[in-house]
């Protein structure tokens, strides 16, 4: 469940935004002691979702059919049953899904040799290097740097990066400062 949890992270917009008419017809927020790892979890049409697996401060990671989903406390509403998402099944799972689909196309691109792209599809940041358990190791013309599995994502042009070019060149200069290099 943790690859699914991490595929999933950037998900809690989405579901967030995905049914706020619903979300009103619910009664406030939720307390922490409300939820707790084993809690289950409804959407808002009262269907048991999944259970909460784990809490870290704001951040809530859901149990959903043997994938995970992590939202912040806020995304939660009370409801009769107990803690709710602010969305369908439907779409909660949807959304799931496609992140899973997601992932798959990008693993099946990110290779050895591989040109990696801002994310607006317009510069070559570099080429994949290696890969490690976590993402992959670029070589760019500032040197080799390591991105997270996250960072990329699969563009129309190919391989990209979740940065434009400027936001790339400066995180790497910001990097090699801290680092010393």
């Amino acid at each position: 469940m943790t690859r699914a949890l991490g595929l999933a992270l950037s998900l809690s917009a989405a579901i967030l935004a995905a049914s706020p008419a619903q979300a009103v017809q619910k009664s406030g927020a939720v307390a922490a002691t409300e939820l707790t790892p084993g809690t289950k979890v409804y959407d808002v049409d009262g269907k048991e979702v999944g259970t909460v697996a784990k809490v870290s401060g704001d951040k809530v990671a859901v149990a959903i059919e043997g994938n995970g989903l992590v939202v912040p406390r806020a995304a939660f509403v009370r409801t009769d049953k107990g803690p709710a998402l602010k969305a369908t099944k439907a779409k909660i799972l949807a959304v799931l899904h496609e992140a899973e689909r997601d992932a798959a196309a990008v693993d099946a691109a990110l290779k050895v040799g591989a040109e990696v792209r801002s994310a607006d599809g317009a510069a070559v940041l570099g080429k994949i290097k290696a890969i490690t358990p976590q993402g992959a190791v670029m070589t760019t013309g500032e040197g080799d740097i390591t991105m997270p599995r996250a960072a990329f994502f699969l563009a129309k042009s190919g391989l990209a990066v979740k940065v434009t070019a400027a936001q790339f060149a400066e995180g790497v200069k910001k990097a090699r400062q801290s680092s010393g290099g």
